[in-house]
């Protein structure tokens, strides 16, 4: 008997998801972060898909200390909801995959990401950190129960799923 492959969630940019259930969360990273939060010890896994900053025509915005703090806020809104969910801080797995396509976005992505490693400098277990160059991107994959983690690159869409339909 083949094992059921499990649903798959996106987690769209600035958001995140929180779940106890055998599901799959997926953030595509393009120019942007994942944190993974993972307690082992209550089956717990929550997936945040954090942009670095807004872009306008292509081109990041300045990155201000609004920008900053916003998205602390909402690093600390996902870490309150998986202590809602159950899980404990002092088991949690902290796993940041980090995403710079162009060197413009360079320079954000680093500040951003001290940020975040700053953020969870207190964590009792380390925090595992991987960043990648791939021009078109990464998809991450998280299983939310079991605490697996998948990377692939993005691949362009077939020229037929991108027809508009009208």
């Amino acid at each position: 008997m083949a094992a059921a492959i499990p649903e798959e969630l996106v987690v769209d940019p600035d958001a995140y998801r929180i779940s106890r259930d055998p599901v799959l969360l997926v953030a595509h990273l393009q120019a942007s972060l994942a944190i993974n939060l993972y307690d082992d010890s209550q089956g717990v896994g929550g997936l945040l898909h954090l942009r670095y900053v807004a872009t306008l025509n292509g081109k990041p915005m300045e990155l201000t200390d609004n920008t900053l703090s916003s998205s602390v806020l909402l690093i600390d809104r996902f870490c309150k909801e998986m202590k809602k969910a159950g899980s404990r801080p002092q088991w949690w797995r902290v796993r940041i995959m980090a995403h710079s396509g162009t060197a413009e976005t360079d320079e954000v992505a680093a500040t951003v990401l001290d940020l975040v490693r700053a953020y969870f400098l207190d964590s009792t277990k380390p925090v595992s950190c991987q960043e990648f160059n791939k021009v078109a991107g990464v998809t991450i994959r998280t299983h939310a129960r079991e605490g697996q983690l998948w990377t692939s690159g993005l691949v362009e869409q077939p020229k037929m799923l991108r027809a508009r339909v009208g």
